[in-house]
């Protein structure tokens, strides 16, 4: 992997804590991205901390998203302010014989930056299309133009993926995590272990979307479109 395939690490993006499950390739942190809906940013304003839950979207090198135009929210982070912007993904829980063994599978990716206000009318009527075109490929051939009103109500943010890092572990049972760390407890496990009669392994998570249902607007006899089963949500991740 070349250098440019890479993001260079820092103090803030570097990970101390369980660095093996660290990973800081471009084609992780898209992954992860690109596999996901709902991110959180966190922010300081006057020494206080605030959380925003929002949707997201990448494009490029990139993350957007976007809200009313009077929302505190966006109100602050339109002012180019330091922001921690984070995307987790649930995978699965691990049970071990013992409480402190449990754990999970996980993907989440961090980045560190200061937010951009998109500011230019043509770039925010291709961002509002972009939204929806990173959700459902295809619709924006169905969708009429957006109105100025409409553009006006809305502020769009990005950050630039730049100080960031990506953190993942996938293990098809506690006794992996315990063999990696080299773990007397391991000693646990297997026909001599105790606890016997205690059931180990892991439950997977996924998220799907289900069979789409048409509202009354939308005239019977009108085909499922194919964009709602080639959704990027349809698929496992």
């Amino acid at each position: 992997m070349t250098s440019t395939e890479v993001f260079e690490k820092t103090a803030r993006s570097t990970i101390k804590r369980s660095p093996e499950y660290a990973d800081y390739s471009k084609q992780a942190v898209y992954d992860v991205l690109d596999s996901g809906y709902m991110c959180t940013i966190a922010f300081v304003v006057d020494n206080k901390p605030f959380l925003n839950p929002t949707l997201y979207w990448r494009k490029g090198d990139y993350v957007y998203w976007h809200g009313l135009s009077g929302s505190k929210m966006l109100l602050e982070q339109a002012k180019n302010i330091d922001v921690c912007f984070n995307v987790s993904h649930l995978d699965g829980l691990l049970l071990g014989k013992s409480a402190f063994h449990h754990s999970v599978n996980y993907r989440s990716v961090t980045i560190h930056g200061k937010t951009e206000l998109v500011e230019d009318y043509d770039e925010k009527m291709d961002v509002a299309f972009e939204f929806i075109e990173s959700f459902f490929p295809g619709r924006r051939t169905e969708l009429r133009e957006h109105k100025d009103e409409e553009i006006l109500k809305v502020k769009f943010m990005r950050l630039p993926i730049e100080e960031v890092s990506v953190k993942h572990r996938y293990d098809n049972s506690v006794m992996d995590i315990l063999r990696r760390q080299k773990s007397e407890a391991l000693m646990e496990y297997g026909p001599e272990g105790v606890n016997p009669h205690c059931w180990t392994g892991t439950l997977p998570i996924r998220t799907v979307i289900e069979t789409p249902i048409p509202d009354t607007a939308t005239d019977p006899n009108l085909q499922t479109p194919k964009y709602l089963t080639q959704s990027r949500f349809k698929s496992s991740f």
